[in-house]
């Protein structure tokens, strides 16, 4: 991951011309680096009491330090291809609490997905800024609605087995090697069916895409502290700029499977500023936001883990 990022820095650096974007850091005010940072903070906050909140729907109540160290160590893991380890925050939460694993293991679902109806409105916001047109945010906004439609329609199937179902389940258990399998599995399955039950009704999802407008929003306003930081007017124009940068570069990012979205991410940001800035700006840009919102947080990610190496000990068995 840190490799894929060097080589996306690197690359950003060749786009931009290196001596052009050097004379451009000359005019950042560094101070706005820690303030990038405190917005990241309020993303992170807004998002772990969404993650808190998750874990009381799945049975699982981690202490207050549990939860946090674990969602912490989460930074770490979203520079993994796809964020898929992720999903050992699900393992961690069953080692801190006994919440089954496979119960737990669709908030990781639930976070993706309802981060990504939160940036699809969010960019939609933003090129409505940009256009001067209510059409982007109007279609963004019914996208993430049936979006979330859809999670709930399979929420409120995901529970039980429909009727119409069962013949079928029935006759797959008499199967000889199928049985078997699914035999072994049957209680993973389950319990994933029931996570995502408690965790896909109407109520869940609206807190957590409301939750998820205001972190990335957060974040958004970071790019734009940032740009300003280069000299530039801090006006609403810049301001929907940042917001599709910010936000079409994450969810390139995502769509990728990318380490931490390396190169996807760092490009579309890069990309949409050049439509209000010059290339040197739009890379240093690039480059300061990319470090206070993802590797910052994969660093204190990696201090999490090791809080948590605990988990990782093996059981000695019971004599």
């Amino acid at each position: 991951s840190a490799l894929f990022a060097l080589a996306a820095a690197v690359a950003v650096g060749a786009w931009s011309d290196v001596n052009r974007l050097a004379d451009a850091f000359r005019t950042f005010a560094w101070e706005a680096i820690p303030i990038a940072a405190a917005l990241t903070v309020v993303n992170a906050s807004v998002r772990f009491v969404k993650w808190h909140y998750y874990c009381h729907r799945v049975g699982a109540y981690p202490s207050l330090r549990d939860s946090a160290v674990i969602f912490i160590a989460g930074f770490a893991l979203t520079v993994t291809p796809g964020k898929s380890g992720e999903l050992f925050k699900a393992w961690f939460l069953s080692k801190r609490t006994g919440v089954p694993a496979w119960r737990a293991a669709p908030i990781s679902i639930a976070e993706r997905a309802t981060d990504g109806f939160a940036i699809i409105v969010l960019t939609g916001w933003g090129l409505t800024i940009v256009w001067d047109s209510w059409v982007p945010v109007a279609l963004a906004s019914a996208g993430a609605v049936a979006g979330c439609a859809l999670l709930a329609v399979i929420g409120s199937a995901a529970g039980s087995v429909p009727a119409w179902a069962r013949p079928i389940e029935a006759w797959l258990m008499a199967l000889p090697v199928v049985g078997k399998v699914l035999d072994r599995v049957e209680h993973r399955i389950r319990d994933m069916s029931a996570g995502a039950a408690s965790l896909f009704d109407v109520r869940s999802l609206a807190i957590a895409v409301t939750s998820g407008i205001l972190s990335w929003g957060a974040e958004s306003v970071a790019l734009w502290y940032a740009l300003h930081a280069f000299g530039l007017p801090a006006d609403w124009s810049l301001f929907g700029y940042a917001l599709v940068a910010l936000n079409a570069g994450t969810l390139a990012g995502a769509i990728s499977l990318m380490p931490g979205g390396a190169g996807a991410a760092d490009a579309t940001i890069a990309a949409v500023l050049v439509g209000v800035v010059s290339h040197e700006l739009a890379g240093a840009a690039t480059l300061v936001i990319r470090l206070c919102t993802v590797w910052f947080g994969a660093v204190l990610g990696i201090f999490a883990l090791i809080d948590l190496r605990d988990c990782f000990a093996s059981v000695a068995p019971s004599k």
